[in-house]
Parts: C-alpha cells; structure tokens; sequence
C-alpha cells in the first residue's frame, strides 16, 4: 500500500518539477512513487483533448490513454482504462495451466493465490479468499480511526459539530469519519490530524497507511 503523501512533500516535489527535474529524478529524491510525482506535477499540466481541461488525477490521465489504443480483437478503441485492462489479462500465460488467463478474474484468481494469508501463514485458495481477508483489515483499521477521532474529541471536550466546522467539512461527513464509513484523505486528513494534535507517535497504522489520492 502506498505511504501518505505530506503537505511538504507535495510541495517539494512540485518545486523540484519547477526547476527541471523529472518525475523519476523527484521520485528518487523523494522516495515518492512515480505515479504520485507524475499525477501531482506532469499530468495536472496537460490538458484533456477530450474537455479542455487538465486532467485531475493521473487515473483520470491513465483512463483518456486507455481509450486511445485500439483493441486488436475488436478493432475498435478501449472503452475504459478497466477495459483495456481486461485485455492485456487475457495475453497473459497461466503457469498452473500452460494456456492463457480466461479473464481478468481469472488472472486475479491465480495472482491471490499467491500471496500468504497472515493470519493461517498459507497461501490465499482464491481471489475472494484474499478480497474477504482485507475487507477485515479494513474493518479494524475503520474501528481505529472511529475510535482515534472519538476519543480525542472528548478528550478535548468537543464534539461532531465543532470539529466539522474546523475542518470545512459537513456534519454528515464527519459522522461518516467517526462510523469509520468515509476515510480523510490527502488535504483534509492533513488538517483533521492537525486541528485533534494528533502526532506521528499517536498516528495508527492505519492512517498512516492511507492511499494519497492527489
């Protein structure tokens, strides 16, 4: 899973772009991935032939290449970026089988079972197997941002409504943050860590663990 992206980071990496960097000479400085320098500083130049507009994200960017290339198959263009994924799973040799993957499922199928479930330290029987597994982690990890945000709230003798107002949030969002059914992300989470004097030390795992969605 990818780290979380800092403000200072964000904005190192744009200042090592403004001087002429690449997205891979940045990447390598600051130990950010590739696509996430790409999406924060080359791909929010260039703008969507398709809208006028520049691209917002990088899976936006990915998705207008996608449905450039042109399907051997059918001759026509990708759909989308999961189509043209679905393509290049069905080129792919299955080693347990010597023949190609049927579909993008089945692909996905072989790769978890590969992997090794932590908790029986044997590898996953199948894809759902591994899609079951991490929607329990997910749960856990939702209960600790519930009760993370909760407890230093009353802690600090304040409440949803407070909180929402600080954040420029509504107070539906905050709630959702609390139930551990929406996660802060990128900005946002910056600030939420900021207004509750929540520190690297008291940061759980899994908040620091969230996906930058620059």
């Amino acid at each position: 899973m990818s780290r979380r992206i800092t403000d200072e980071q964000r904005e190192e990496a744009r200042r090592l772009y403004d001087t002429g960097l690449k997205p891979s000479e940045i990447a390598m400085q600051t130990g950010i991935s590739y696509s996430s320098v790409y999406g924060l500083t080359k791909v929010r130049q260039r703008v969507n032939p398709e809208t006028g507009e520049k691209f917002k994200s990088y899976g936006d960017y990915q998705d207008y290449l996608a449905r450039q290339r042109v399907n051997p198959e059918t001759e026509e263009k990708f759909k989308s970026y999961g189509d043209y994924q679905d393509y290049l799973a069905i080129q792919r040799v299955n080693p347990e089988t010597g023949e190609k993957f049927k579909s993008r499922g089945d692909y996905q199928d072989y790769l978890a079972r590969q992997r090794v479930n932590p908790e029986t330290e044997e590898k996953f029987k199948s894809y759902g197997d591994n899609q079951d597994y991490l929607a329990r982690q997910r749960v856990n990890q939702n209960k600790e941002q519930s009760d993370l945000i909760r407890g230093r709230l009353e802690e600090m003798g304040k409440n949803q409504s407070w909180l929402a107002e600080q954040l420029g949030v509504s107070k539906q969002a905050v709630s959702l943050y609390i139930q551990g059914k929406s996660k802060p992300r990128g900005e946002r989470l910056d600030k939420l860590l900021r207004v509750l004097n929540i520190n690297n030390r008291e940061k759980p795992k899994s908040i620091d663990d969230l996906v930058e969605e620059s």
